[in-house]
């Protein structure tokens, strides 16, 4: 009886505990969402883009993202064939720098399947990746400073 009781105690403290660290975790994702729909403040523990604010680097990055990136994702990269790239918001594969590097670079996976969005590291240059993303950036910055509602294929 007094095993019984025991494990009993064990497996409550189990679920306990289990709630208590699916709670945290799901606090803690949704804090760090509502970090990444807004890009221009830049994670604690992000990479830094060397090209960030850099206006000749944007400059190039923005036309590496009309020859390469717009025929999906549209003209300044407010969506097409894909989704918009310019309203800070990424839903699969997240906002940081490594995210967006990553996810240029290597292309982008769902359950273990390959998505449409293709990987590109070896025919764009990892200097003009960090470009793109420097531009991509500073396209939302100028898209939320115009005021756009950032609504599917709409500029601004």
């Amino acid at each position: 009886m007094f095993i019984i009781k025991k494990l009993t105690n064990v497996n409550l403290i189990g679920v306990f505990m289990t709630t208590l660290l699916l709670s945290s975790l799901y606090t803690s994702i949704t804090h760090a969402k509502d970090k990444f729909d807004e890009y221009g403040d830049m994670l604690e523990n992000d990479m830094i883009n060397p090209f960030e604010g850099d206006p000749d680097a944007i400059a190039v990055g923005y036309e590496r993202f009309n020859q390469r990136c717009s025929y999906c994702h549209g003209m300044r990269g407010i969506g097409a064939k894909g989704p918009p790239l310019t309203r800070g918001y990424y839903k699969v594969s997240g906002g940081t720098n490594m995210n967006l590097y990553s996810t240029i670079a290597a292309g982008l996976t769902i359950n273990g399947k390959p998505t449409q969005m293709g990987a590109f590291g070896a025919t764009i240059s990892d200097e003009d990746i960090w470009k793109i993303i420097a531009y991509m950036r500073q396209e939302y910055k100028d898209r939320k400073a115009a005021g756009s509602e950032f609504k599917y294929g709409v500029y601004p």
